[in-house]
């Protein structure tokens, strides 16, 4: 079930989370512009290796942005992918926090718990046609 043309406003959680992963996949993408920059610079991977890991990140980015417009139109189905997300980007995160990315570290991990407390926030869940309209 979802919220395709329910009469129900998006609430400020909805703005938020869609903002925010929107945000995340930006990210991704500027990294992967990023990678794909210094592709011929010396490393462990071949190229075939390097070629692969750009798609990936292009693809992972892509599949964010589409996560986030969608969720932004009301679709249910895409809180799964956020949750996942997130997940990862947490167990990502805390790899790094003792690293010198550690401000991005924390970043990430302040974002993901703010994700995943506002997709669950009862207007949230209301907007996406989970709890009855009250």
């Amino acid at each position: 079930m979802s919220n395709n043309e329910s009469s129900v406003s998006r609430p400020t959680s909805v703005f938020a989370v869609a903002a925010l992963t929107m945000l995340e996949a930006v990210a991704v993408l500027v990294y992967a512009v990023n990678y794909l920059l210094h592709l011929s610079d010396a490393g462990d991977l071949n190229m075939g290796g390097r070629i692969f890991m750009l798609v990936l990140c292009i693809a992972a980015g892509a599949w964010q942005a589409s996560v986030s417009i969608n969720f932004y139109k009301g679709k249910a189905f895409t809180r799964a992918p956020i949750i996942v997300w997130q997940l990862f980007q947490l167990i990502l995160s805390f790899s790094f926090i003792q690293g010198p990315f550690r401000g991005i570290a924390i970043a990430a991990i302040v974002i993901a718990g703010i994700i995943v407390v506002m997709l669950f926030a009862p207007k949230t869940t209301e907007f996406l046609g989970d709890r009855p309209q009250s």
